[in-house]
């Protein structure tokens, strides 16, 4: 069974990664000419370049995705490894 659908289901919902980029904010409108329900979801990576993350789902819903959601995936800050070189500590040891 092929992962990659050939034809977007009339009336049944369809899922897009969003990220307001060009392909994505053309795909919410072309995938609605095909009838079918459109979801957007972003995904928040913690990246620090991406401040705007919490506007994309409203992005979505201008271009005509019937939902859209912004789910948390960021990381927990990670403990400090206490085995890791110091910066104090060049050329010692």
């Amino acid at each position: 069974m092929s992962s990659i659908l050939e034809a977007l289901p009339v009336g049944q919902k369809v899922g897009i990664a969003f990220y307001c980029g060009l392909d994505t904010s053309i795909a919410l409108p072309w995938i609605k000419q095909t009838s079918a329900i459109r979801y957007a979801c972003t995904a928040n990576l913690g990246q620090p370049d991406k401040p705007d993350d919490d506007k994309i789902p409203r992005k979505a819903m201008a271009y005509d995705a019937a939902k859209a959601h912004r789910v948390d995936c960021s990381p927990q800050p990670a403990p400090k490894a206490s085995w890791l070189p110091q910066p104090t500590d060049r050329g010692q040891g």
